[in-house]
């Protein structure tokens, strides 16, 4: 069984933000690939690693995924397949928990798989807590962002740094109770069937308890058989006395080499911002692609940065056929849209980005059902305005608008020049310009080829204070009133272990891990929480935020059903 863990704890108008689904769903896809591959084949006529596996049961098929929507919210009803064996509250309030407990009961899960990012750390805990009462013998495995942000393994000099905030840690010191066995972070997919396998070796049938202990001698000896590990990451263990790293220092994969995240789950977004199917008015059923999972810029409050991030897995800029073709599947099954989640779509590289094009417009061609496909992705500033490459970069923007593109992400951050000289965000420093010229450039060069644009705003960067809110709040309003912003969405920066403004501010010991149910204002924001957010803003500043965006931005400030739908993946 496996769960996506929310950050969210209010059904009420706040932002709901579930976490990372398409994290989970990656994480998922090599161990449920292993396992249906096992069902259908049958036991080997000689022992096999794979002869005992996680029961994810079957792939959907056509007639399921196009019927089912939504969040998932009864498994046992349908755990003959893949998709329903993800747990996805959404919110963490007691009507989930017990909805969690009844499921844990029914279903008695010998392994239950936590994915969570930093701010839904604390109901991770108190899953995996669940766990432990209401499915006795279950072996916990936690995993997605925050165990990335928090476990760093150098292999040059075979030591490990665990942040304060990192689950280890806090089980380690007392903070939390002892209720997760294994912490894995890194790549996720390779890593964690490496260490389902090792479970396949040593669970015993029934319900009864797996120890920790004989898991970690069967890594190993997996490993060996194996021959050739993949992945690159730590798989930590947490026995009664100890806490083992165990450093995996595999083959690189591709994304290419990974079946898709959708293979094995129903595509069941609705993102607003995309209309042209008419099938609901939520929006159309949207699924979330990447093309890489780190930024390769270097952002100072960003914990997507490659600086941050140890999740290096990506299509390789030659492969843009097979995104395309994924697009098709994506199709076949159900999905009217998609969004590229990617920080920065095919890393800015426009010559990926017109291959893509080209392949998806041969795609287009062949599949009529694809021609109304419409999709969004993620650019900056400095990619849009690549002097360099202008003509490239104009003809890219339309065959992207020729092939579906209708949306356009771009983070704005600040309008204030003196927070944003802090950020590490504006790099053509070579022939330096004001970055509120810069900004309207590019909106207005997106704009002219087509392509609406949305925009994240984030206050609390170095430099901030009530008058550069202010500026930012009125320079963003002028955007939207000419016309260049159809959807802005205000956000707090939230620290996050790693990143470099964390450690500039002091914040190394980041409470991820204490049970709070959040409020008004911080409950207006994506993953903002007291204590965790910038120092450099009070809450009456906060306050002033969400009302004084809500006042001068009017409907194109993104609503909380906006935001929830976006990630509802």
């Amino acid at each position: 069984m496996a769960a996506l863990v929310p950050v969210a704890t209010s059904r009420g108008g706040e932002v709901a933000y579930p976490g990372d689904p398409m994290c989970l769903y990656s994480a998922l896809s090599l161990t449920v690939e292993r396992s249906v591959a096992r069902r259908v084949r049958g036991l080997a006529v000689r022992p096999a690693l794979d002869d005992v596996t996680p029961d994810w049961g079957r792939y959907p098929d056509a007639a399921y995924r196009r019927a089912e929507d939504g969040p998932r919210s009864v498994l046992v009803a349908d755990s003959r397949t893949t998709d329903g064996h993800v747990f996805d509250p959404r919110i963490w309030d007691d009507l989930a928990g017990e909805a969690f407990i009844a499921e844990l009961r029914a279903l008695r899960p010998k392994v239950l798989l936590l994915s969570s990012v930093s701010a839904g750390h604390r109901y991770a805990l108190e899953m995996a807590e669940l766990a432990k009462e209401h499915a006795p013998g279950c072996l916990v495995v936690l995993g997605g962002r925050h165990a990335d942000e928090t476990i760093r393994y150098r292999h040059a000099t075979r030591t490990a740094d665990l942040s304060w905030s990192s689950t280890v840690e806090v089980i380690r010191d007392g903070r939390a109770r002892p209720v997760v066995d294994f912490v894995v972070a890194g790549d996720g997919s390779p890593l964690l069937d490496l260490l389902l396998c090792a479970v396949g070796l040593v669970a015993t049938p029934g319900f009864g308890p797996t120890p920790v202990e004989e898991v970690l001698d069967a890594l190993a000896l997996v490993a060996a058989q194996d021959g050739a590990t993949r992945g690159v990451g730590s798989i930590v263990g947490l026995t009664a006395d100890e806490a083992v790293l165990v450093p995996v220092q595999g083959e690189r994969i591709d994304a290419a080499q990974l079946p898709s995240p959708y293979e094995a789950f129903s595509v069941r977004a609705r993102f607003g911002i995309f209309t042209r199917a008419g099938s609901s008015p939520l929006g159309s059923r949207t699924a979330h692609v990447m093309t890489l999972d780190a930024c390769p810029f270097k952002c100072t409050f960003c914990s997507e940065s490659i600086q941050v991030s140890q999740r290096p897995t990506r299509f390789a800029v030659s492969e843009t056929e097979h995104v395309a073709r994924r697009i098709g599947q994506l199709v076949d099954w159900g999905a009217e849209a998609a969004f590229f989640d990617d920080p920065v779509f095919w890393g800015g590289n426009w010559k990926a980005i017109s291959d893509f094009c080209h392949d998806l417009a041969r795609l287009r061609a062949r599949r009529p059902a694809a021609r109304s496909f419409e999709w969004g992705a993620q650019l900056t500033v400095d990619v849009v305005l690549n002097r360099a490459k202008a003509a490239e970069v104009h003809a890219a923007l339309d065959l992207m608008r020729e092939n579906g593109c209708t949306y356009i992400y771009i983070g704005i951050e600040s309008m204030a020049q003196q927070v944003m000289r802090n950020v590490g965000k504006n790099l053509l420093r070579r022939n330096p310009e004001a970055w509120v010229s810069k900004v309207r450039e590019a909106l207005t060069t997106i704009r002219d080829h087509g392509i609406r644009v949305g925009s994240s705003v984030l206050f609390g960067l170095d430099g901030e204070n009530r008058e550069t809110i202010e500026e930012t709040i009125e320079e963003i309003g002028r955007l939207i009133d000419d016309g260049l912003l159809v959807m802005a969405s205000p956000n707090i920066l939230t620290y996050h272990p790693g990143t470099a403004i964390t450690a500039a501010h002091g914040q190394v010991r980041l409470d991820y891990h204490s049970r709070k149910n959040n409020r008004p204002p911080y409950t207006y924001f994506e993953e903002a929480y007291p204590e965790v957010v910038s120092r450099l803003l009070d809450e009456d500043d906060i306050w002033f935020i969400h009302e004084a965006s809500a006042k001068r931005w009017g409907s194109t400030r993104n609503s909380a059903a906006e935001s929830a739908a976006s990630m509802n993946a």
